[in-house]
């Protein structure tokens, strides 16, 4: 009867022995993204995809990806379309200003003035409509 007990005992030290010496190796190893100076710098200039990647490689990368996602992220609870549509709504109004020759303004200047235009803590509103009206307002000058 003592020797079930410290059988059951030895086996589940046993076994966490060995999840102990698993985790303990990988507890020791930093994570990837944490591999050091040279993975630092290819996480900041290589993000994932998307919107903000969008916008920053039309505007010849000339702000990081970062700075049009935290607009984007701002105006995601003020305007009905998602981020996507929003950065091709800019993207558009951005050459149509171009086409009618109008003042060069890059993508990220739209963005902020429509983040300046869309008021916080409102009901969501239809932001493309919003950048569209300032198309036809700066067509006009």
């Amino acid at each position: 009867m003592i020797a079930a007990p410290l059988l059951i005992a030895a086996t589940a030290c046993g076994s966490g022995h060995a999840n102990s010496q698993g985790t303990s190796t990988a507890a020791a190893k930093p994570p990837a993204s944490h591999t050091g100076p040279a993975a630092t710098p290819a996480a900041r200039t290589s993000p994932p995809p998307g919107p903000a990647r969008k916008l920053a490689d039309l505007d010849g990368n000339l702000r990081p990806a970062d700075q049009y996602q935290q607009v984007l992220s701002a105006l995601a609870p003020r305007c009905k379309e998602d981020p996507s549509h929003l950065a091709t709504v800019v993207d558009t109004t951005r050459k149509a200003l171009k086409k009618k020759g109008g003042a060069e303004e890059d993508e990220f200047g739209i963005l902020q003035k429509l983040e300046a235009w869309v008021p916080a803590g409102k009901p969501r509103v239809n932001c493309a409509s919003q950048t569209a009206a300032y198309a036809a307002r700066r067509e006009g000058n």
